[in-house]
């Protein structure tokens, strides 16, 4: 459902009563709390205000889960301040925007479908994470973590052998939710309800004339295929739920897993350049120059995930459809000088043993 020029209307001046009483409260004695002064940049620039209701809803689902973090002791708690409180910050600008449009609070079907994810990890009892790493020492320096099918993980970690899919096949409805993404395309959202009051129907945007009728300007970023793996940089307790995982190899040695993988690779599909390094996150509605290399860049409803990874893209455009290619990069049972890698599986509901 779109939005009409009345309900922008509406929701501007309540925006503007709620931006002049924090401006007023800000002259009285003492300060804004923290989270008055974040409502306060929200009601400065209301990026949400024009926005339909199920791209609204989507993004508080997306900062929900952010916003909390399953623990080592397999408790939901909220992801700490000192980490990061970026999502803190949007998810009161979320408040404010619903408060705009339904006193505060987002419909009890929103808050349902944004707590789902989280109760699934205790569907079983104990989150399959926390039971997987049980006992087990997160190593103080750099790691990476494969989570996956102890079938597919074993053969990785005996023999080297990795299957490295395009970019492309992530983008299948019958993939899980977290696996699931559109990795060859980016897209932002530019809020255009200043330009629907003034009843106008297109925005010019560093040259260029974008056309609108009752929504913002969707403006997709999209590029040619690639090859892709994913990892995580730390041990996160819900990934393996997310992923359906029931093992995951540590890798101790990240830079001499990843030359190897990369040199492996290059030597039979030399024609790709390789890149490698953390994800970055980018907002839809707010970082619009967050990110250079698309192909290292993630919708921030996956930031939770704090992936690592690994892209081979094409020097020139492919003139077939990629598939997916086989490696062995070589024994790691073999390399524990280079990898020190550790495989960990579910034997039984509550016991996992580590095969070294």
């Amino acid at each position: 459902m779109k939005v009409s020029v009345e309900q922008i209307r509406e929701r501007h001046e309540a925006v503007e009563a709620r931006r002049r009483h924090y401006e007023w409260k800000s002259e009285q004695p003492g300060r804004l709390a923290l989270h008055e002064v974040w409502r306060h940049a929200y009601l400065a620039r209301p990026y949400l205000l024009g926005a339909p209701e199920d791209r609204v809803a989507e993004r508080f689902c997306n900062i929900f889960m952010n916003a909390m973090e399953v623990s080592p002791q397999g408790q939901i708690t909220m992801v700490a301040m000192s980490e990061t409180d970026e999502y803190m910050q949007v998810f009161t600008h979320m408040l404010e925007e619903y408060g705009a449009r339904r006193n505060g609070m987002p419909p009890d079907e929103v808050i349902g479908r944004a707590r789902a994810p989280l109760l699934k990890y205790f569907e079983k009892g104990t989150p399959v994470g926390v039971t997987l790493f049980e006992g087990y020492s997160t190593p103080t320096g750099p790691i990476l973590v494969k989570y996956g099918k102890r079938q597919f993980l074993e053969p990785m970690f005996k023999h080297g052998e990795m299957r490295i899919a395009n970019a492309g096949l992530y983008n299948d409805a019958n993939l899980l939710s977290a696996v699931r993404d559109d990795e060859t395309s980016r897209t932002f959202f530019i809020p255009t309800w200043r330009e629907r009051m003034e009843n106008r129907t297109y925005l010019d945007v560093q040259g260029h004339r974008f056309e609108f009728n009752d929504d913002d300007i969707v403006l997709p970023l999209v590029f040619d295929d690639y090859f892709l793996v994913s990892l995580c940089e730390h041990i996160h307790y819900r990934m393996p739920t997310d992923f359906e995982a029931d093992a995951a190899i540590v890798i101790h040695d990240p830079i001499r897993f990843k030359q190897r993988l990369i040199s492996t690779f290059l030597a039979s599909n030399p024609d790709y350049e390789p890149m490698e390094g953390s994800v970055i996150y980018y907002d839809p509605y707010r970082d619009y120059s967050k990110f250079r290399v698309p192909e290292m860049a993630k919708h921030f409803g996956y930031a939770y995930q704090k992936e690592a990874r690994i892209v081979f893209r094409p020097k020139r455009r492919p003139s077939a459809p990629l598939k997916p290619v086989f490696l062995s990069i070589g024994p790691m049972l073999d390399c524990k000088r280079c990898f020190a890698p550790t495989l960990r599986w579910r034997v039984s509901a509550l016991n996992f043993r580590a095969l070294t």
